[in-house]
């Protein structure tokens, strides 16, 4: 009998329902799909409010987005999105599905959308008979914990290929208007073209963040060195907050320029790819600053640090759990107000700093 031809796809469908790091840091495995099948279209299936980490990637031939405020439209209007969407992946003829969360849409996809092959994760909460005969292929989640790149591109082993995932770094594209606006934004703040290090103390979840009061203390020692500082964050109020907490207590603001709330994703992207150097917390303007490869330092509190780890990027990381006992991650209420970081001391993060500059100077 002839030998059975290799499964080689040509169009190919990922679905990543998370938050915005997550998304980013599907892009080795885009790189991956293209690297072992030149010429393969790679489309994405995404939360619309996600869609600047994949919009300007040229490994992306289509961002197909779910915006999650059509439910507030009413049913009628859901439904009708839905279907629309709906067609538009079908028409798409994909012959791969990587779905790379435990939401049943993805099993949906792959059982209606037609796909030659899909594969997913087998996770335990999804051990029933949909889950494991909807998809033609579920990878085994490791024995040891990974990095979440690593994890992603395992998927990949259902094909037959064993990825080196050191070998596919994250991607992010600048958009040349998105830092047309941020060098605007940045002018009306008083710049005068100085080079600037980029301070992002916010997180989405506030137990991830440092104390306003460290971060004024670093500050305040980084201006007195002879720096330039581009202060950033969300237009969420808590973060607004935050941000002017912090710069009431710097004793000097003269070279210090705040952009807190006026960014888009896009225009955070292009303010973090042109600074010198990057300070934050475990939020996606790290993974973000991994992506352009500025180096820098980032706070890590009760996380999963080796599933979140900056990704091959000269980042040093701090985690608070060096020097304090911290709750395991699973067990954070993420409405808490707790700020486990504050264990972190500023003259660590201070020496941090310091000695990543020197490496990378």
């Amino acid at each position: 009998m002839p030998a059975e031809s290799p499964f080689i796809p040509q169009r190919v469908l990922i679905t990543k329902f998370r938050h915005h790091g997550d998304v980013l840091l599907t892009t080795p495995l885009i790189r991956a799909l293209h690297h072992y099948y030149p010429g393969v279209e790679v489309d994405a299936l995404i939360y619309r409010e996600t869609e600047d980490m994949l919009r300007h990637n040229q490994q992306v031939t289509h961002c197909w987005t779910i915006d999650r405020n059509w439910k507030k439209e009413g049913v009628r209007a859901q439904i009708k999105h839905e279907w629309r969407l709906w067609r538009e992946l079908k028409a798409r003829r994909y012959d791969l599905l990587i779905h790379l969360t435990e939401t049943w849409r993805g099993a949906a996809l792959a059982h209606g959308l037609g796909v030659t092959r899909s594969i997913a994760f087998g996770y335990p909460r999804r051990n029933n008979i949909f889950w494991r005969h909807v998809f033609t292929d579920l990878v085994p989640l490791p024995e040891s914990p990974c990095h979440n790149v690593a994890l992603q591109l395992s998927a990949l082993t259902a094909l037959g290929l064993a990825p080196n995932a050191e070998d596919f770094p994250l991607s992010l594209s600048v958009d040349e208007k998105a830092h047309a606006n941020f060098l605007a934004a940045l002018r009306r703040a008083g710049w005068q073209r100085e080079p600037y290090l980029l301070i992002h103390p916010g997180a989405r979840w506030f137990f991830k963040c440092w104390e306003d009061a460290s971060f004024a203390t670093l500050i305040d020692a980084l201006v007195a060195h002879g720096h330039t500082i581009v202060l950033t964050g969300a237009p969420d109020a808590r973060e607004r907050a935050m941000a002017a907490n912090i710069l009431e207590r710097l004793k000097n603001k003269a070279r210090v320029y705040s952009l807190v709330g006026q960014l888009s994703l896009a225009e955070l992207a292009a303010a973090i790819g042109g600074a010198q150097f990057f300070i934050g917390v475990d939020s996606v303007p790290m993974h973000m600053a991994a992506a352009l490869q500025i180096p820098g330092v980032a706070l890590f509190g009760p996380s999963k640090v080796h599933e979140w780890l900056p990704w091959q990027a000269p980042i040093t990381v701090l985690k608070a759990a060096d020097w304090t006992t911290l709750p395991h991650p699973d067990s954070i209420d993420t409405a808490t107000t707790t700020r486990y970081l504050a264990a972190i001391p500023v003259e660590a993060v201070w020496e941090a700093v310091l000695a990543r500059m020197d490496l990378t100077a």
